[in-house]
């Protein structure tokens, strides 16, 4: 075997060598990007479980009905200026209107939110569009993101992406067997 022989076999070696290096990087990255994503994940569960979240929730239906009826309430809900009866649901969109960036930017993946959250997003833009469309008279583009994220998990909702989802835990062979305790007649 001459010289020429050696070298490409120890061409071909660290070529190999350094592709095997290569998806080694690519996975740590992933691993690091899908740690980066729990721990993010983590805290918009903390913040839409938190007593706050809940109090908006069960609380900005009463507000759309006072602003159908209020038209001091719509006047001021068109100006700069905040309104004391939005502010918790004002921080609540904000809220859910920088989460949508981080789903627009890929920081977080759209699915862990849509089928956790997708069916209050929906109803809460539902309920709120209006007032949100006044708002962005004083405030241009306020919760423009977050429309996004309500037309997508609306989407998810009608295609029954969501419900397929929960169907397939229903059918998780892990499950089987448990069941939920019976309710008290």
């Amino acid at each position: 075997m001459d010289a020429s022989w050696v070298a490409a076999i120890a061409s071909v070696a660290s070529a190999f060598v350094v592709g095997v290096a290569a998806i080694a990087a690519l996975l740590q990255i992933r691993h690091i990007r899908n740690a980066n994503e729990i721990t993010i994940y983590l805290h918009l569960v903390d913040r839409l479980e938190s007593a706050n979240a809940n109090i908006v929730f069960s609380s900005f239906e009463d507000f759309a009905s006072k602003l159908q009826t209020g038209q001091s309430l719509r006047y001021r809900m068109t100006q700069p200026q905040p309104v004391p009866e939005f502010q918790e649901i004002e921080t609540l969109l904000r809220f859910f209107d920088n989460l949508t960036m981080l789903v627009l930017t890929s920081t977080i993946t759209e699915r862990l939110i849509l089928r956790k959250y997708g069916n209050e997003i929906e109803r809460l833009w539902d309920t709120l569009a209006e007032a949100v469309y006044l708002r962005r008279y004083g405030i241009p583009h306020f919760a423009s993101a977050y429309e996004h994220l309500a037309m997508r998990a609306k989407d998810a909702i009608v295609s029954g992406e969501i419900d397929r989802f929960y169907g397939r835990l229903k059918q998780d062979r892990g499950m089987a067997g448990i069941t939920a305790p019976e309710r008290p007649r």
